[in-house]
């Protein structure tokens, strides 16, 4: 009789189904001519259709989450408001970027392509070479593209279709709105950001126009007058700073005219504020606008333009400085140029040194580092010699009182 074998099988145990995990970012964008475009039914608020945006991404990510095999869980919403859709230069965009390249997000999630972006070769590259290289799924969600679920050449096809559609909107738009926005120039109206320290900026029927600012068209009235008396800039900068008026950063910030302590630290005038203030013909009533334009690759590369091709308006606004006033403030600022030009000293032979002395000379009144004052001098025997001297930045400054006397060491 054979033996019987004492062997005993386990009984079988059900295989757990494994769900794939994603961390997904939802990336939500409106462009800047939408910002006072509210949405069909909705009321007009910038944030508003962005919000639209994150809502249907994420009642689709828990449709998928019911309906699926997978588990996506929302790490993090990344908006973009008022960025144009031609370029991926977009603070919130980078910072998906940057989360992706840490390992924070493998799944990014948008309404549709058009949010993503409107050029044709750059999102094709994110979506066809990028994403997949980095091992990250996206989601169009009303364009129906997932690439964690690869359809057809159909439906890749009409993808790339839709890119190159947005890709020719945007320029179509670009175009038409470079053309409104020449036109809006040369009827005269204001089309920058803020306006210049002295103007508001107000609506006469459909064109915009500064409006002497009744709070700080004074100061702009006492800075030229100061400055033709004096023939000085930091002279300006000095008395408006020991009246504590506030810059024109500050004051468009705050509203303030003067310091108040509430607001912190006193920021005052330099030489620099007062002279383009000094040089601005916005103040006689004219009005120059386009002298630089942006690239759609690059918003912050500014190309400067030919002076042939600004905007020029003449009486467009209420003048602040008369006329004759700005023309006696130009030739100062000749004589100015003038007398720069003679005090530069020919430096041929003479060339700097190493400034021996940087990490070793500190103001012993402020605690700041010397700065180092490196001029040639001519003698009466043409014999030349380059000399350093050295002096704080802070000494006799009214813009900061940590160190009121003028600091020099020669």
């Amino acid at each position: 009789m054979g033996r019987v074998s004492k062997r005993t099988f386990a009984p079988a145990v059900e295989a757990k189904e494994t769900k794939v995990r994603y961390k997904a970012g939802i990336y939500a964008r409106l462009s800047s001519d939408q910002d006072s475009k509210p949405l069909k039914g909705h009321k007009g608020s910038k944030n508003e259709s962005v919000e639209v945006q994150v809502r249907i991404a994420e009642k689709h990510i828990e449709k998928l989450n019911r309906e699926g095999t997978e588990r996506i869980e929302i790490a993090d919403r990344y908006i973009d408001l008022g960025k144009t859709g031609s370029n991926f230069n977009r603070d919130e965009f980078q910072r998906l970027m940057q989360d992706i390249r840490l390992g924070d997000i493998d799944c990014v999630v948008v309404k549709d392509l058009s949010r993503f972006g409107r050029n044709y070769l750059e999102a094709g590259n994110y979506i066809e070479k990028i994403f997949p290289f980095l091992g990250v799924r996206f989601i169009a969600v009303a364009d129906g593209l997932d690439t964690g679920h690869r359809g057809s050449n159909t439906t890749q096809m009409a993808t790339e279709i839709k890119n190159l559609v947005n890709d020719m909107y945007a320029k179509d738009f670009s175009v038409k709105a470079k053309q409104h926005l020449k036109l809006r120039r040369q009827e005269g109206s204001y089309v920058g950001g803020p306006p210049p320290y002295g103007y508001k900026a107000g609506w006469d029927k459909k064109i915009r126009k500064l409006v002497p600012d009744e709070n700080t068209a004074g100061t702009v009235k006492h800075i030229f007058s100061l400055f033709i008396e004096t023939g000085s800039y930091a002279a300006v900068a000095d008395d408006l700073n020991r009246k504590k008026c506030n810059p024109p950063s500050v004051y468009k910030k705050t509203g303030n005219v003067f310091y108040d302590p509430e607001q912190g630290e006193y920021k005052g005038w330099n030489k620099g504020s007062v002279e383009r203030i000094v040089k601005s013909e916005t103040y006689t009533g004219k009005l120059v606008q386009g002298r630089t334009s942006i690239t759609a690759r690059d918003e912050k590369n500014r190309i400067h333009k030919a002076e042939e091709e600004w905007a020029v308006k003449e009486n467009a606004h209420e003048p602040v400085i008369d006329a004759a006033v700005f023309a006696e403030a130009a030739k100062v600022r000749e004589r100015l140029q003038e007398r720069m030009k003679s005090h530069a000293h020919p430096t041929e032979g003479c060339p700097i040194g190493e400034n021996i002395f940087d990490s070793v000379l500190y103001c012993g009144v402020c605690g700041r580092k010397m700065t180092r004052h490196s001029y040639v001098k001519t003698y009466a025997d043409n014999r030349q010699a380059r000399l350093d001297g050295y002096f704080c930045l802070n000494g006799g400054q009214t813009k900061v009182e940590s160190c009121p006397a003028s600091n020099r060491i020669s």
